[in-house]
């Protein structure tokens, strides 16, 4: 860590849930669907509703096609399942983000390092890059980033399914990043909780660093980075 760091990267991929913001993802995603489904009451029933979102979901988890944004493949596959075409439900789901995600507020506080992170980052004149996994629509992430404290005008670029063709933990996501902010992979370090997801950027380059503040353990997986420590420890890594 004596390494002057300033030099060493020129890009810094931050995870957001449970490395930004603490939130309680399981209370979280439960308290969501239930929301995100209720506005589909008199159309689905409720459980074919979450199995569909699920399936859609993954359809998009798996996706690798590079011609295909996140969004595009998501409603292809959860339209075909329910049975309505995707002008006909985007209206309700756009106002669902706009007017009852934010209501989920509750589930996420902010942690008193993350600002501490964005800003040695940002003073090391490193590229700023808001790694969250692509899954949610823009309007989903810029409302997690508020209740975290942040604001997007902190990152310069902020992966949502709008904007990305893959998700974690494809290797090929971290290279899509990289290419966006035109930034070599071995010139960029990806910090997050996640021992899967996020240290996987380590297969295409990247260094990596694990915030074991709210580490997320994946069954089977060893854990391999770069560097670990607290949310704090990443900030002072980061200011050195």
């Amino acid at each position: 860590m004596a390494e002057g760091n300033r030099k060493k990267y020129d890009a810094v991929l931050l995870d957001l849930d449970g490395t930004l913001i603490d939130i309680d993802l399981e209370m979280f995603i439960k308290a969501y669907i239930n929301s995100l489904s209720g506005r589909f009451n008199d159309r689905i029933p409720r459980d074919d509703f979450i199995a569909h979102l699920f399936g859609a979901t993954a359809v998009m988890v798996e996706n690798n096609d590079p011609k295909k944004r996140n969004r595009d493949v998501f409603y292809e596959d959860f339209c075909r399942r329910i049975g309505f075409s995707k002008e006909e439900i985007l209206p309700v789901i756009d106002d669902f983000y706009h007017n009852d995600f934010p209501r989920l507020s509750c589930w996420g506080k902010e942690l008193p390092h993350a600002r501490k992170v964005i800003e040695a980052a940002r003073g090391g004149n490193h590229t700023v890059v808001l790694a969250t996994n692509p899954i949610f629509p823009s309007a989903a992430v810029y409302h997690r980033l508020a209740w975290a404290g942040l604001d997007t005008g902190q990152f310069e670029l902020i992966t949502t399914m709008d904007n990305m063709h893959y998700c974690k933990p494809n290797p090929n996501y971290y290279l899509e990043i990289a290419e966006m902010i035109s930034c070599r992979p071995e010139r960029c370090l990806m910090a997050g909780n996640d021992t899967l997801e996020d240290l996987i950027a380590g297969k295409v380059g990247m260094e990596t660093f694990l915030v074991e503040d709210f580490i997320l353990e994946r069954h089977g997986v060893e854990p391999v980075s770069d560097y670990r420590g607290s949310l704090e420890d990443l900030a002072n890594f980061l200011s050195q």
